[in-house]
This record gives C-alpha cells, structure tokens and sequence, in this order.
C-alpha cells in the first residue's frame, strides 16, 4: 500500500510539470486580462501540490489535507471566469480588489462560493461531498478529535491519546484516495488552462 501511495505522489507531481507548460505557452503570445488570472492559479497551484506532497512525505496527513481545500477553491473561483459575459472584464475587476462573490454571471445570479461549486458538481459529481469533507479538516471538527483517539475499550470504558507531530494510525487508503483527488482537481484546472490557450489561438474558431 505504501508503494502505491509513492506512486500516486508521484504521478500528481508529473502534474507540475503540465502546468509549467501550459503556462508558457499562455505567456508566449498576445497577453489579456485573463492571463492574470490564469498566471496566479497556476502559480498557487503548484505551491499548493508541492506543500501538500512534502508534508505528505513528511507524514503529517492533518496539514496536508488543509491544502485540499484550498486547491479546491483554485478551479472553484476560476470557473467563473466561463461564466460571465466578458471575461475580460471579469477578470479586470478581480484584479481591482472586487471580490468574486459580489459579481453576477450571465444569468444573473451572484457567483457566490456555493453556486459556483454547485455548477462544477453538476459535471464532477465528486465536488460537493470534497469540499465537505475537506472543509473539515480546515476547521476545527471532529476530524481532529477523532484523529487524538489511539485506542478505545468501550467494556472499561477507556480510551488512549496519541499526540504527535507525525500521523498515527492514517488509512493508507485515506492518503491514497486524498492525493488522487488532488490529481482529479489539478486535471479540471489543466482543462480550463487550456481550453483558454485554445480560445487565445483560435479566436476565428469561436
């Protein structure tokens, strides 16, 4: 199982890769306001795949799995930019300081964290329930209380505490599942990122 945890980590760091060059290519020609954007969640994301890896290796699974969250958010937010009218204008905006949360899409409606995974969940049903549960890990929950409890003997109606700077008693399969969703999440970004670059290339096509 542990090799098969090595081997995942090493397929979602293959990733970074992908998006060193998916950015260079998107910075090689003409540059729009979109390009912003798109350089900022890359640039994230590989910090977010890279921190997440190390601390993995490190075997510090409760701070690795925070960045989830976060990595979550990267295609959740970046989305919108698909949504609007002018996602140029979109994107001027967020550089301004406009929070996304207060800018409407094409139908109208406000682009709220919710709505906007709620969208993304209708093409990967898989969205909702990760963001769930790695919400749980960012915020204090009974993810970290359950993760103190060492063994417990419910006829003697005692329990042990384990306190460590590493992980105790992780499911390997819970490390596994954790780091393919990271790969599924960095594949949406790969997508998005280039079916801009398409966009950018072919703009006689659309």
């Amino acid at each position: 199982m542990a090799n098969e945890l090595e081997k995942e980590i090493d397929f979602l760091e293959s990733k970074e890769k992908r998006l060193i060059e998916i950015a260079t290519k998107l910075n090689s020609g003409k540059f729009y306001p979109l390009d912003f954007l798109s350089n900022a969640v890359i640039n994230r994301s590989l910090k977010l795949i890279f921190g997440f890896t190390t601390l993995l290796k490190d075997e510090n699974f409760i701070a690795a799995s925070h960045l989830v969250r976060c990595h979550l958010d990267n295609i959740i937010r970046f989305s919108a930019s698909w949504l609007v009218e002018d996602p140029h204008d979109f994107a001027t905006k967020v550089i301004d300081g406009v929070k996304i949360d207060s800018l409407k899409d094409k139908k109208g409606e406000l682009m709220k964290d919710w709505y906007l995974r709620n969208l993304l969940n209708d093409e990967y049903p898989w969205i909702t329930n990760v963001y769930k549960e790695s919400s749980g890990y960012i915020h204090f929950s009974s993810k970290h209380i359950f993760s103190t409890i060492h063994s417990l003997d419910s006829e003697n109606r005692t329990m042990q505490f384990s306190f460590s700077k590493k992980d105790v008693d992780i499911d390997m399969t819970l490390k596994i599942e954790v780091v393919h969703c990271m790969g599924e999440i960095t594949d949406i970004l790969l997508d998005y990122l280039n079916g801009w670059h398409y966009t950018k290339e072919n703009p006689d096509k659309l």
